[in-house]
């Protein structure tokens, strides 16, 4: 029996939305079309978008369908880099890469970077803003350790200085309660597939009077904003999906909280010299997302031994061109290289049972019991 603690990189496709996917393939219409099939691909649509936005808390003329959370980081970054006045941004290293490489970009072709310092406990020091940027992007929660970002505070200086402000919401819906007025953002990116619909699916928010020019060309859907015929099905099931997490969210919190505790608590006990990344207060934190770290081993050794024993979860570091790199996210919070090298990322989803805590640390005990002599 296989036990899936990997919530954070993919999550299954939830009922409701696979039956939803399903129901949408019949309205086969294109929704630009003013016939009877259209009509009803584009009522669909519209009833969709609505789900959508109560779930991201703005309007319904405020959400633009992606493929997901890349694309919506993309599409934002590039509208705010074609229209700012001032070639500076600032952002952290603790960003998802679809965000940290459209940057590095625009730095590399003269745009000033403001790096803004990380605490250990990975939380974005949002104090270091100078004004004279352009451009602010900041996640809403850290996909490695689960860290809140202080995104309202963000959002009000970002008002006070007429600073464009993205957040990269992908990691905290569903997860953490996250609306987009109180977050003070201009825009904001939603993955599908993190929340239980269909990969390739996403929104992004655009505050109403925010432009955005469009990636895609090819025609006015999207008001304008993303060119080419709508994914009916998909979204159908993207709203399907917002709507059934939005519903377990207390609920899921509740229990990941327990499991969370009974597993950092259990891998100290198993393994003294680990250590928990991220922020101690469950408050400043998703639920779903323990990060440890264990000096003297590997994510890139534990992570195969656990596969092994029917446990999946990831490690913070990656393995590129055949050599494993510490996690520039922990890296960023001050950990030395071999916490970084050592460290695992558990995550919870709405499925798990305290019994896929205890196969994994059953697991986790064989696999440390063969390592460590």
């Amino acid at each position: 029996m296989r036990t899936y603690l990997d919530w954070n990189a993919s999550a299954p496709l939830r009922t409701q939305a696979r039956e939803a996917l399903f129901s949408a393939l019949e309205r086969f219409g294109n929704p630009s079309s003013i016939h009877r099939e259209g009509r009803e691909a584009k009522e669909l649509l519209e009833n969709s978008r609505e789900e959508v936005a109560a779930f991201m808390g703005c309007a319904p003329k405020e959400v633009v369908f992606t493929s997901g959370g890349a694309e919506g980081n993309n599409l934002a970054i590039a509208s705010f880099a074609l229209a700012a006045k001032k070639r500076a941004f600032a952002v952290s290293k603790l960003e998802h890469p679809s965000v940290l490489c459209r940057l590095e970009k625009l730095e590399a072709s003269g745009w000033k970077g403001n790096w803004l310092p990380v605490s250990q406990d990975g939380v974005i020091d949002i104090d270091r803003l100078t004004g004279e940027e352009g451009l602010v992007c900041l996640q809403a929660a850290n996909q490695e350790t689960g860290a809140h970002q202080k995104i309202g505070e963000l959002g009000e200086k970002c008002a006070a200085l007429s600073i464009p402000f993205h957040c990269d919401g992908v990691q905290r819906w569903g997860k953490s309660p996250l609306g987009v007025r109180e977050a003070g953002c201009s825009t904001a990116s939603l993955s599908g597939h993190k929340i239980g619909a269909p990969k390739g699916t996403g929104a992004l928010y655009v505050k109403s009077g925010v432009e955005i020019e469009p990636l895609i060309m090819g025609g006015s859907q999207e008001r304008s904003r993303r060119g080419g015929t709508e994914n009916v099905p998909g979204i159908a099931a993207l709203a399907a999906a917002c709507r059934a997490a939005k519903s377990d969210l207390q609920g899921f919190s509740e229990r990941c909280r327990v499991f969370y505790d009974l597993m950092a608590g259990e891998v100290l006990r198993l393994y003294p010299k680990a250590a928990v990344n991220g922020p101690s207060s469950p408050e400043k934190r998703l639920p779903n997302t323990l990060n440890l770290s264990f000096p003297g081993l590997t994510g890139a050794t534990l992570v195969p031994a656990l596969d092994l024993e029917g446990v999946a979860v990831s490690a913070g570091s990656a393995c590129s061109s055949g050599a494993v790199k510490p996690s520039p996210v922990l890296l960023a919070m001050g950990l030395g290289e071999a916490n970084a090298l050592g460290s695992l990322r558990v995550s919870m989803g709405w499925t798990t049972t305290k019994e896929d805590i205890e196969r994994f640390l059953k697991a986790l005990e064989l696999v440390l019991s063969r390592m460590v002599f």
